[in-house]
């Protein structure tokens, strides 16, 4: 674990060989224990930290990617579980990250909701004005109302040089299939899209794959672009 950037030898857990669903609820407990975090509503622990949760997942088929989950900015409290300094703390939190010139942000937002009132695309376009280093992603496609998905495809298969790096589309198993072991994630993504009118959509705008394939390219392109302010640094 981080506390604001200092290594803490609080808690820590290695050489896992696999991290099955039983291990990893294990092992958050332990970390909520170790971070003093709330496990429950009006446990009178705090639900948010500036300490970090660092997993390192090594693997000759692993990509080499760094990412930083961080929670969603919230404006209302919820009492017994969020206070206005979770409020603060949290923004704060997440615009460190996004001020960032050598993070790439990827801006998740539900495809069920009005993407245009979203403030995470807002603040991103803020700070990115150029949209070159800002990938969106919808989720939950498979909750937008009927007679709405041509504007969803619509907007997500428009020319890359109209907003920045443009949008992925993504689906994840909804909550009554996590309980449904017959259920595989990838195998009901590539279900979805082969059902109409989903199948429109490009292979490079769709998929947990395709999402992949673009931070790859991403980082591989922030290096070529950081790596020589690296070096002058070196030789001054």
């Amino acid at each position: 674990m981080n506390n604001e950037g200092n290594e803490t030898a609080d808690w820590s857990m290695s050489d896992i060989e696999a991290l099955s669903e039983g291990e990893f609820e294990n092992m958050m407990n332990e970390v909520h224990e170790a971070m003093g975090l709330s496990t429950s509503i009006d446990d009178g622990l705090p639900t948010f930290s500036h300490d970090i949760l660092r997993l390192e997942i090594h693997g000759p088929h692993e990509n080499h990617l760094s990412v930083i989950d961080v929670p969603g900015i919230f404006k209302t409290t919820t009492p017994g579980l969020t206070t206005k300094a979770d409020i603060v703390l949290v923004r704060d939190m997440v615009l460190s990250y996004m001020r960032n010139p050598r993070s790439i942000m990827l801006a998740v937002v539900p495809a069920n909701v009005d993407i245009a009132t979203q403030e995470i695309i807002e603040i991103a376009r803020e700070l990115d004005p150029d949209g070159q280093r800002t990938l969106r992603i919808l989720t939950k496609p498979d909750l937008v109302d009927e007679g709405a998905e041509d504007k969803i495809i619509e907007l997500v298969e428009r020319k890359p040089e109209t907003q920045g790096l443009g949008w992925v589309v993504v689906k994840n198993l909804g909550q009554k299939d996590l309980h449904d072991s017959s259920k595989i994630r990838d195998i009901e993504e590539k279900k979805f899209r082969s059902s109409p009118p989903w199948s429109r959509l490009s292979k490079q705008n769709y998929g947990i794959e395709a999402l992949g394939w673009r931070l790859q390219a991403l980082l591989a392109s922030n290096v070529r672009r950081e790596f020589p302010k690296v070096s002058f640094l070196c030789r001054g």
